[in-house]
């Protein structure tokens, strides 16, 4: 079982849990308890995308600097050479999405994909919420399938 796997059974048995527990308040008129178990499945939505998209930038950190160090070990023609040089020198300070252009093509569909899921970590990890629709279900599958694909 992988990482997402895990995440994916634990969200799912507290999901269900407090969805049980807002339906049953709702059906008995209990607004406040509602909204509350309303309140708590969203921020249990945030915290698991959150904690998903972590071992998903770990994953592209750890392809793209593989793949930069075997490109500085390996090219000969120093013309070609000193570009991955100069990403190597700079690794530590690369933004995610240069390192996913490293992995996919840009503005292809998982480029696309990283990217959205990204700004929604962002706005979230900034005190925000949700800026489109997640379904953590389908993040789940996204983003086993993203880590199996991503390649150096």
């Amino acid at each position: 079982m992988n990482i997402f796997d895990e995440l994916g059974h634990i969200f799912n048995e507290i999901d269900q849990t407090y969805s049980q527990i807002e339906i049953q308040a709702r059906k008995r008129g209990h607004t406040k308890k509602e909204s509350e178990y309303y309140r708590k499945r969203q921020l249990n939505d945030q915290a698991y995308f959150l904690f998903m998209f972590t071992r998903m930038e770990d994953r592209i950190k750890e392809l793209s600097d593989t793949l930069i160090d075997t490109k500085v070990g390996t090219i000969t023609d120093w013309k070609s050479k000193r570009t991955w040089e100069i990403l190597g020198k700079r690794k530590d300070r690369m933004h995610l999405m240069d390192r996913v252009a490293l992995l996919t093509q840009i503005n292809a569909r998982d480029y696309n994909l990283v990217d959205r899921y990204y700004r929604q970590r962002n706005s979230i990890a900034h005190g925000g919420t949700f800026t489109v629709a997640i379904n953590i279900p389908t993040v789940i599958a996204d983003m086993k399938r993203l880590f199996k694909d991503l390649k150096q």
